[in-house]
């Protein structure tokens, strides 16, 4: 393909998306109300209380780091994770009747609800960091890129997942019932109530193959700095992402011939 035609093609599937984004806020939130600002709204409604619960019933300091800014780190990847897995759950099948549009495909559809979670979350990020900081409870982050680089690899895991969850379902109807426990208990071993250091050497060793501690390693490293002692690898979570991106897409490139019934 020449590239001019490249960039036309490009330039449709970004007005695709687009168009695929609004109408599922739309259709998620409504226009009345808040409308669209439910997009940061909902998440904020799930962090706030529980960071704010946490941060008065757990001690400030919990081995040398600031518990709030612990569970900033934390409990945000945690909710992307499930928000994207759990908006990935049979959507294929729901909007099947979409891909009767020759432009619009179901990577397309993925993209668009997956652009509107990470949006979420990141937005939900910025106002409760602000919020804490105001109350000094929060610091500026010590290394920003190293942050930033985490929660990207972050977002890449989730989409991932979501990915392999999408295609799946259609498969199996045990992969819904099997998603709702596995989101919830995954907060134990994922990272979130944990660091590297923490663990024995032979347990740590184990729990660094999960993308998800890699990704959280970066993201507290980036936040505390030299306060922390942190484990992780670039090489080693851009390969195992990357193998995992692969053998999703090519699980979603099948996905619409388990469709059979559009819901």
């Amino acid at each position: 393909m020449k590239l001019p035609g490249l960039w036309y093609q490009l330039s449709i599937q970004r007005r695709v998306i687009r168009a695929l984004m609004i109408r599922e806020v739309i259709a998620v939130y409504g226009r009345n109300g808040l409308g669209a600002g439910w997009v940061i709204g909902e998440p904020l409604t799930f962090a706030l209380p529980v960071l704010l619960l946490w941060s008065i019933v757990r001690s400030p300091f919990e081995h040398g780091i600031p518990m709030v800014a612990f569970l900033w780190t934390g409990y945000l990847p945690i909710l992307l994770f499930r928000h994207v897995g759990g908006r990935m759950l049979w959507f294929i099948r729901h909007n099947s009747g979409l891909m009767y549009h020759r432009n619009v495909t179901i990577l397309d559809i993925f993209i668009a609800r997956c652009a509107i979670e990470v949006a979420a979350n990141l937005g939900s990020a910025a106002v409760v960091f602000v919020m804490f900081y105001m109350l000094g409870e929060i610091d500026v982050p010590r290394d920003l890129p190293t942050l930033i680089i985490g929660y990207l690899y972050m977002i890449w895991w989730c989409a991932t997942v979501g990915l392999i969850i999408g295609a799946m379902c259609e498969r199996s109807e045990w992969v819904e019932k099997i998603w709702s426990p596995y989101s919830y208990t995954y907060l134990f071993y994922s990272g979130f109530f944990f660091m590297a250091a923490w663990l024995p050497p032979a347990l740590r060793n184990i729990a660094l193959y999960q993308p998800s501690l890699q990704a959280y390693e970066m993201i507290r490293a980036g936040m505390f700095g030299n306060q922390v002692h942190t484990y992780y690898d670039f090489g080693y979570t851009s390969f195992v992402l990357s193998c995992l991106t692969v053998f999703g897409l090519l699980l979603m490139r099948a996905g619409r011939l388990y469709v059979t019934v559009d819901s």
